[in-house]
C-alpha cells in the first residue's frame, strides 16, 4: 500500500517489521531480505536512524545463523550511525547485539564493555531489555567468583 501511494519511508519501516517477524520466526532468508530492501531504502532517503535499525536487524539475522564477524560488522555500523545521531535505543540495540557477537568469538572482555553500554542506554530509556543484560551480568559475575 504504501510503495502504492509513494511513500518510500512507510514502505522501508513495513520492511523492517516484517524482518523483525521473519526473524522471531526463524525464517532467516526472510528477514534478511526484507532488513536488506529497508537498508537500501533509508540510505537512498537518507534516515541514518532506520538505516541503523536495519543494520541492527541484519546484525542480528547474522548472529543467530552462525556468522558472529559479519553480525559484528553491521552492529558496529549501526552504532557509529546512531552516535552521530543521538538515538539510545538504536546505540543500545547496537551494543547489545555488539555483546552477543563477542561473546560468541569467545571476546568476554569486549562483550562485557558492550553489555554495560547497552545496559546503561536501556536503563535511561526504561527499556525492558534492561532487566534481561542485568541477569546476564550477574550470572557472568558469578560464574568468575
Amino acid at each position: 500500500m504504501f510503495r502504492d501511494m509513494g511513500h518510500a519511508a512507510s514502505e522501508a519501516e513495513c520492511l523492517i517489521r516484517l524482518g523483525e517477524v521473519y526473524l522471531g520466526l526463524g525464517r532467516y532468508e526472510h528477514a534478511t531480505g526484507n532488513f536488506e530492501r529497508a537498508l537500501v531504502m533509508f540510505r537512498k532517503i537518507g534516515d541514518p536512524i532506520l538505516e541503523a535499525e536495519a543494520l541492527n536487524g541484519l546484525g542480528d539475522v547474522l548472529y543467530r545463523t552462525g556468522d558472529s564477524d559479519k553480525a559484528r560488522a553491521h552492529h558496529i555500523d549501526a552504532l557509529r550511525l546512531t552516535s552521530e545521531a543521538g538515538t539510545p535505543l538504536q546505540q543500545a540495540n547496537a551494543h547489545s547485539g555488539l555483546a552477543r557477537a563477542c561473546q560468541a568469538v569467545g571476546d568476554s572482555v569486549q562483550a562485557g564493555h558492550h553489555w554495560r553500554e547497552a545496559l546503561t542506554r536501556y536503563t535511561a530509556i526504561g527499556a525492558p531489555e534492561a532487566d534481561e543484560i542485568r541477569s546476564r551480568l550477574a550470572q557472568a559475575s558469578d560464574d568468575r567468583d
